[in-house]
C-alpha cells in the first residue's frame, strides 16, 4: 500500500471507502469541465471506478491517482500517475475540490507523486495533459517544470489536448 507523506498531505491509495468523496470531486462542474464527465452519478459507480481504475492501476503498475487527504485525514483531491494506451510516458493527473484550491496543496501532492515517480519507480520523465482552456492546470504544470511539447488529440473525441513533459532530475 503505498503512502506518500507531505508536511501537509498524506496520499494514499484510494479504497472503496473512498467511494462518497470521488462521486463529489467527479461531478464538481470545474471537474467536468477541464478533465471530463466520467459519468460517476452513484456510490456503486464511484466503487467501480476505484475498482478498475486506481485499484487495478496499482496492481498493473505500481502506481495510480491517489487519495489526496490533510493531515487530519479530510480527504481533498486526487494526484498520481496514470498509464494510458494512447501515451508512451505515464502522465501525472490531479484534481482538488473547490474550497482547497489555491492553497498550494496540489502542487505539493504532485511534487511528491514526481519524487516517488523517480526514486520508487525509477521513471526519468513523465508526461502530463491539459485542456488548452484549462490555465491553472496549465501553469501548475509549468510552475511543477513540466515544458509543453505539443497538441495532441489522444481521446475518442478527437478534442485538442496539451502535452507536456518533465525530465526529472535526483
Amino acid at each position: 500500500m503505498t503512502l506518500i507523506e507531505t508536511s501537509r498531505l498524506i496520499l494514499c491509495e484510494l479504497k472503496t471507502e473512498d467511494a462518497a468523496f470521488i462521486l463529489k470531486l467527479y461531478n464538481d462542474p470545474d471537474f467536468i469541465l477541464y478533465i471530463g464527465d466520467k459519468s460517476i452519478r452513484s456510490i456503486k459507480d464511484a466503487e467501480k471506478f476505484i475498482k478498475d481504475g486506481p485499484k487495478k492501476s496499482y496492481k498493473d503498475y505500481d502506481h495510480g491517482l491517489y487519495l489526496v487527504q490533510l493531515k487530519d485525514s479530510t480527504s481533498i483531491g486526487i494526484c498520481g500517475l496514470l498509464k494510458r494506451e494512447n501515451l508512451d510516458l505515464p502522465d501525472i493527473g490531479f484534481a482538488i475540490l473547490p474550497n482547497y484550491r489555491k492553497m498550494g496543496f496540489i502542487y505539493e501532492a504532485s511534487k511528491a507523486v514526481i519524487q516517488d515517480a523517480k526514486k520508487r519507480l525509477l521513471y526519468d520523465n513523465i508526461a502530463a495533459i491539459s485542456s488548452p482552456n484549462n490555465n491553472a492546470s496549465a501553469n501548475l504544470l509549468i510552475k511543477l517544470g513540466f515544458k509543453f511539447k505539443e497538441i495532441i488529440r489522444i481521446d475518442s473525441d478527437n478534442k485538442p489536448t496539451e502535452l507536456y513533459i518533465i525530465q526529472i532530475d535526483s
